[in-house]
């Protein structure tokens, strides 16, 4: 069971024990909690707008949010509709006015355990960058799982060579799309969701090429030997023949 049916399966659990009604369910996967522009918790303003609910339950405060100002207000916006968070595992109650000052702290932790996260991330990336390593690979590369050497995957870099030797010849990103989607060509999302040495199968016709999925490709310095990471730069990168020459690179 993965982690958002866990935590699903954790409230509804805790709700039939308290004999509530459940009116509605609102998720976001995968989605950082530093961001409230959020399907899930649209979804939730929406039935409070509504008058539909009077309780929220979360698995813990994180799970609303782990902003601190913006989760304080938008506690603050549940309360004056008169609709309670309830903290399964933590015990803690937005209407109770004990609870306060641990819900200050609580918000001010999962604030900063997000942000420390997020500089460990920054970290970790601009180490493997400084040694020339490729945290995200371009299309028409893979990493030997075994050696852990980065390859060409041959299928994939003719796709990308002749991207850019269509382009080279004057032709337009959306022009392309259309000529690779009318032959069936597979996008880098299939190449993305497959697992090299895995037979290719018919599964991907929703992977279709689009004018920006071409510019992806036209635009990415590692094909030239280059990464760039924000604002840092370095050109020192693996040791294998490019996907595309340099003198074919695109201009821009």
């Amino acid at each position: 069971m993965n982690s958002l049916q866990n935590q699903r399966q954790i409230l509804v659990d805790y709700a039939q024990q308290k004999g509530l009604e459940i009116v509605g369910e609102s998720f976001d996967d995968n989605v950082s909690g530093m961001s409230f522009n959020r399907k899930g918790l649209e979804e939730l303003e929406k039935a409070v707008d509504k008058g539909i609910v009077e309780l929220v339950l979360v698995k813990d405060l994180s799970r609303l949010g782990r902003h601190r100002t913006q989760t304080a207000l938008f506690i603050d916006h549940l309360r004056q509709n008169d609709v309670k968070v309830y903290s399964v595992t933590e015990g803690i109650d937005t209407s109770d006015e004990d609870d306060d000052l641990l819900i200050g702290f609580k918000q001010i932790y999962n604030d900063f355990y997000a942000k420390d996260i997020g500089r460990k991330i920054r970290t970790g990336i601009n180490q493997k960058q400084k040694q020339g390593l490729i945290v995200n690979l371009p299309m028409g590369y893979y990493k030997d799982k075994l050696t852990g050497e980065v390859r060409v995957d041959e299928i994939a870099a003719d796709i990308v060579r002749e991207i850019y030797h269509s382009y080279l010849q004057g032709r337009g990103l959306s022009s392309i799309a259309k000529e690779l989607n009318r032959r069936g060509v597979k996008s880098p999302e299939f190449y993305s969701h497959r697992k090299i040495g895995a037979q290719r199968t018919q599964m991907c016709k929703k992977f279709l090429w689009a004018q920006t999925t071409i510019n992806n490709p036209s635009t990415t310095e590692i094909y030239t030997g280059t990464l760039v990471n924000h604002k840092t730069v370095t050109s020192k990168i693996y040791k294998t023949k490019k996907v595309v020459p340099e003198e074919e690179r695109f201009r821009h």
